[in-house]
């Protein structure tokens, strides 16, 4: 069973920063790793003037593209982040973008004051962290890739070794 772990907190708080640093530092482990990202709006990883944007529009309810090297399957209905994890290949760990109320394990992410009074309550914190110096003393820095690595590893030896 994988190791499931999030990063949440709001838009431009360093989720995406902080995803990335646990990618490359699990990678450098050797782990295999999936990553789940919400997006809260509608998105397109399809664009105009492409044969599988075509077929959409036509109406296919599943378009699929393959090559030799990667492959994507879009369906035209939402799925739950649970239905999402399920139909994951298997990885050593999937980290978690977003999915603010999901239970597992989780770095919860804030700008300001506001965001620590709206996250505190959120389900399995493990850590609040910043980018930024102005928050209270309790909340952990982490605006220098150094102090993102470290946090990282930190989770990774607590979690996986």
């Amino acid at each position: 069973m994988a190791l499931i772990f999030q990063i949440t907190g709001f838009k431009k708080s360093g989720k995406t920063t902080l995803t990335n640093c646990f990618v490359q530092q699990l990678k450098m482990k050797d782990y295999t790793v999936a990553v789940i990202k919400h997006d809260a709006h509608a998105f397109a990883i399809d664009h105009p003037d492409t044969d599988s944007y075509s077929f959409r529009e036509s109406g296919a309810d599943i378009v699929a593209l393959s090559s030799a090297s990667q492959h994507a399957i879009m369906v035209d209905r939402g799925i739950t982040l649970k239905d999402m994890i399920a139909s994951l290949p298997m990885t050593d760990v999937i980290l978690i973008e977003g999915y603010k109320e999901a239970p597992f394990p989780k770095i919860v992410m804030v700008r300001d004051a506001e965001d620590i009074a709206t996250l505190k309550t959120l389900p399995a914190i493990h850590t609040i962290a910043t980018l930024y110096d102005s928050l209270p003393a309790d909340i952990l820095k982490v605006g220098t890739q150094a102090a993102q690595e470290a946090l990282c590893q930190k989770i990774i030896e607590e979690f996986l070794q």
